[in-house]
């Protein structure tokens, strides 16, 4: 979803059988490594990143891995985080690791999402106010009740979210949108929830699923929809299956067939995807 905007889970007792398939162990020790001295994440030749150690955080949370260091990294520079996307994943990451967001190096990253609330949306974005809603879930906030409105208007008449209100849909979007529709209460079993399914079955692409209809499958967008349907209460192993075929020797995950590419946030959302863990992740 924040992909297509710029240009995503206690231990291994959720596995399913293609989960298991894949090695989440490497992946996890992949995703240690990737932090510095410090605990904070870059991938190789890059420099560190608090949004990316936030993903990182999560895909070791789902991998069954220790996630205090990259907590402690976001806390140290929670000030660092501007826009209100990633004040929301940091949010997530924290709750998931079993901090308190409220309280992040001094910084109440909630209240800054609650303040973010303006004529029924936070922030700005179909995203920002999905993802505000998953964030204040995660962190045991009251979920506005315009907030929860404006998630149900954004919703296109063929159950997909899109990137601006009235746009195509997009299936990152929509897989958070089922996310955020239950997160604020809605029902699996809701019109909301089936009509939003049913509209990932667009994006199916050669065994897993693309960013938008017509395009190659990628590891991100499937990992996306895998947690959408989790939060639905369904599941795709044959799309489990290919994420699972992406992954390389040193257990990343390869963002396409022979592509791969910024391998420290794919293998972190994938890890994710593959536990079939739907935000908001508990600790």
């Amino acid at each position: 979803m924040i992909r297509a905007l710029v240009i995503a889970l206690v231990g291994l007792m959720a596995l399913g059988a293609s989960a298991s398939a894949a090695n989440l162990s490497s992946t996890g020790a992949f995703l240690a490594k990737s932090l510095d001295a410090n605990g904070c994440a870059r991938e190789a030749g890059g420099v560190p990143s608090v949004q990316l150690t936030s993903w990182v955080t999560l895909g070791l949370v789902a991998s069954g891995r220790s996630s205090g260091a990259a907590a402690s990294c976001i806390e140290r520079h929670s000030r660092a985080l501007t826009t209100t996307t990633d004040i929301e994943l940091a949010v997530l990451a924290l709750a998931a690791a079993g901090r308190n967001p409220g309280n992040a190096g001094g910084r109440n990253l909630v209240q800054a999402i609650q303040g973010s609330l303006k004529n029924g949306r936070i922030g700005t974005l179909v995203a920002s106010n999905q993802f505000g809603i998953l964030a204040l879930r995660g962190a045991g906030a009251t979920i506005p009740a315009a907030a929860k409105r404006t998630l149900l208007a954004d919703q296109n008449r063929d159950g997909s979210w899109p990137v601006s209100r009235g746009g195509d849909g997009d299936s990152n979007l929509t897989a958070s949108g089922i996310m955020a529709a239950v997160a604020a209460g809605i029902a699996p079993n809701s019109t909301v929830i089936v009509r939003a399914v049913a509209s990932l079955k667009r994006f199916r692409s050669q065994g897993g699923y693309a960013l938008t209809v017509g395009s190659p499958p990628d590891a991100q967008s499937t990992a996306w929809i895998l947690q959408g349907l989790a939060a639905a209460g369904k599941s795709d192993p044959a799309a489990e299956a290919y994420l699972a075929s992406l992954q390389r020797s040193n257990g990343t995950f390869a963002y396409q067939r022979g592509l791969a590419i910024t391998p420290v946030w794919v293998t972190a959302q994938a890890a994710l995807g593959l536990t079939r863990r739907p935000f908001p992740l508990r600790p």
